[in-house]
């Protein structure tokens, strides 16, 4: 298995830095994501360590070893884009088996590891098919196929299931997490859809402007954003300005405009600073204006301002004084707009920013 290095990694296009000193490390058999919205970068990362792009500086390793000097065809990385290039004249097989022609082996021997590929990505008894009789996630797959029989040491795929239907993307999902597992190749996955990068990835590098603003698990990425533009991105809308009165022994304590809250972790900032902290829609309890006494702490009165359906969550914007906070609730129970109702902000859930107002800090 390959470990692939990216060490200060930095690509000008004349006066436009497209890519800004990014560092990161896959381990050998891990599946990474670069998650970041269109133009931040992270396809341009990816070509770079495909050979297609020459970095202007920075290194690209595979187990300690510059790349750089080798030729695409030399690095042996398996690519899978987005389009899935397959060739119209050709059937499953024909294209499957395109690489190992490229490189003369023996037919029977082609025969087989197509046989034995198609089988893995559960495709066998379509080999005399076309791509045009394929679905999408058919066709994906056979891309996949293609790049996987060729042992690459690194795997490469940009984006590759944003051309399928919703239903078919979590397929693939599924299909791709499953693969990449049994397989154990080293795989760089370059995505825009937070879901996806949850799901499908060991670690998240999350790119803004052409550089990497956080690098971590995907729960640390989710619930622990390093700043509010990161949280933003990652759908947690709900931003908590307050005063840090005290803390310890691993927890804090703000002082808002709706109450005091305490916050199960301590941020690096001292006592008396303004922060800024932030709670996942989802994350928030919400319970009848009638269950008031039940609740302990952090909890305060609010009212329902407004309630949109979404089939399995209800998700609801609600307002105490100047405090607005939007809740994902669940379905199956409704609360009304007007309603009064009681906010519960359980402080393990409540994250405060190690640094405020950043954006581009260092990894």
């Amino acid at each position: 298995m390959t470990e692939l290095e990216i060490d200060s990694l930095v690509k000008r296009f004349d006066d436009v830095i497209a890519v800004g000193g990014v560092s990161l490390t896959v381990k050998a058999g891990s599946l990474v994501a670069l998650l970041g919205p269109s133009g931040c970068g992270k396809t341009t990362t990816l070509r770079m360590i495909a050979g297609l792009e020459q970095p202007t500086a920075g290194d690209i390793r595979f187990n300690g070893e510059s790349v750089l000097p080798l030729q695409p065809e030399k690095r042996n990385i398996g690519m899978v884009f987005q389009r899935y290039v397959l060739f119209p004249h050709m059937n499953v097989a024909g294209n499957v088996g395109f690489g190992l022609r490229m490189r003369r082996l023996p037919k029977a021997e082609i025969a087989e590891r197509v046989r034995e590929v198609l089988e893995i990505v559960q495709l066998d008894g379509f080999e005399r098919r076309f791509p045009s009789q394929l679905s999408g996630g058919q066709q994906q797959r056979v891309a996949i196929a293609r790049t996987v029989i060729t042992n690459p040491r690194v795997m490469l795929m940009d984006e590759p299931l944003s051309n399928l239907d919703a239903k078919l993307r979590e397929e693939m999902r599924a299909f791709i997490t499953d693969l990449q597992k049994r397989l154990q190749i080293t795989t760089l996955f370059v995505t825009h859809d937070q879901v996806e990068a949850i799901e499908l990835a060991d670690q998240i590098g999350v790119m803004f402007d052409g550089n990497l603003v956080q690098f971590g698990t995907p729960e640390e990425i989710f619930n622990r954003p390093r700043t509010s533009r990161i949280a933003d991105f990652m759908g947690a809308t709900n931003l908590i300005v307050g005063t840090l009165e005290r803390k310890g022994d691993g927890e804090s304590v703000l002082t808002t405009s709706v109450q005091k809250l305490r916050v199960g972790h301590a941020p690096p900032h001292p006592v008396g600073s303004e922060v800024v902290a932030t709670v996942r829609p989802e994350h928030i309890d919400l319970f009848p204006a009638a269950a008031g006494g039940d609740c302990a702490e952090n909890c305060f009165s609010a009212a329902i301002e407004e309630a949109v359906y979404y089939g399995g969550t209800v998700s609801y914007q609600v307002r105490s004084g100047d405090f607005s906070l939007q809740i994902k609730d669940r379905s199956t129970r409704r609360f009304a707009r007007g309603e009064g109702v009681i906010v519960r902000l359980n402080p393990e859930n409540l994250w405060v920013f190690p640094e405020v107002g950043g954006e581009r800090e260092a990894v």
